[in-house]
């Protein structure tokens, strides 16, 4: 019997994020000088109103303590959310962040990679707020993940409170899509298909065992619960193309991948079926989503060592 050791790795990972570290900063320290010349001084001159005085600093200072601390008190952090990017861009990473206090929480700031964020968070009881993060790329490849925090030095400014968030996680940097050659021709000896594509519709037939689920028509299922699919007058669609490494012989490595890169863009901006032939990654022709990010994935990680 194994158990189940899930809610107590998340009730760790909880405990972690809401772990609050504090310390003087510069300001900080001088208002702790503040007080020790004050105590000097007091001391000195037996002067019991700038003993009093030296006191209330001291009050001040804890007080202040403990509101730099309740202010990142009760947050809860989600995951973040990213998309590659393209080398030159930065790469933006979102998340929710929920308030469970009934207390504001004012003047935040978000530190990811050890540079604060621009601009101030600020949470209303029992709200939620959006964390913008963006990451500058520089090259293509793999962009590392990162430690990121909260920060506030609410409301006395002489305390830093930091609060844990989650990692940044790593994300995809693809090659800067650039390049003035045009799109390659099929040539006769390239091992490209046609795609079939619909073409005009022309009229419909009961289904039989072999159709296509894809031509089934959903809608007359829907109203008669008879399964009947679509026939077309069978066009075809433009041949497809294969993105070689040949094809941009004569550039640099970085230049090459970037041409490959604006290629992809643009057979998929176009509608066609287009495959990825580089050295040691061969994608064979298809169109979609998934098929143009597989395709960026393997130039954007050629000659990575992972």
């Amino acid at each position: 019997m194994f158990l189940n050791l899930s809610p107590w790795i998340d009730y760790q990972r909880r405990l972690r994020m809401m772990s609050i570290h504090t310390r003087l900063n510069y300001a900080g320290w001088g208002f702790l000088a503040l007080i020790f010349c004050g105590f000097l001084m007091s001391v000195n001159f037996s002067n019991n109103l700038i003993f009093a005085m030296t006191f209330m600093l001291c009050g001040i200072a804890l007080l202040g303590w403990w509101q730099t601390r309740i202010n990142l008190q009760g947050l809860n952090p989600g995951n973040w959310r990213h998309q590659p990017a393209f080398a030159g861009q930065p790469v933006v990473y979102n998340m929710r962040l929920s308030n469970t206090d009934h207390r504001p929480k004012l003047a935040l700031t978000v530190v990811a990679d050890g540079k604060p964020q621009e601009g101030l968070i600020a949470l209303g009881p029992a709200s939620e707020a959006g964390l913008c993060i963006h990451r500058q790329s520089t090259k293509r490849g793999e962009l590392e993940k990162a430690k990121a925090y909260l920060k506030g030095t609410f409301p006395l400014g002489i305390i830093c409170a930091r609060s844990p968030l989650p990692d940044l996680p790593a994300s995809l940097v693809y090659p800067k899509p650039v390049g003035s050659r045009p799109l390659p021709e099929t040539t006769n000896d390239a091992q490209a298909h046609q795609r079939n594509e619909a073409g005009s519709f022309t009229d419909m037939r009961r289904y039989s065992a072999g159709d296509p689920v894809s031509r089934i028509a959903w809608r007359v299922l829907a109203r008669s619960d008879e399964v009947y699919v679509k026939e077309f007058d069978g066009a075809e669609g433009q041949p497809a193309l294969w993105l070689s490494w040949d094809a941009v012989a004569g550039l640099g490595t970085e230049e090459r991948l970037s041409q490959l890169c604006r290629w992809v863009l643009d057979a998929e901006r176009q509608g066609r079926e287009y495959g990825l032939d580089i050295p040691g990654v061969r994608i064979p022709p298809a169109s979609g989503a998934d098929h143009e990010k597989d395709c960026l994935s393997a130039l954007a990680l050629f000659g990575v060592q992972r």
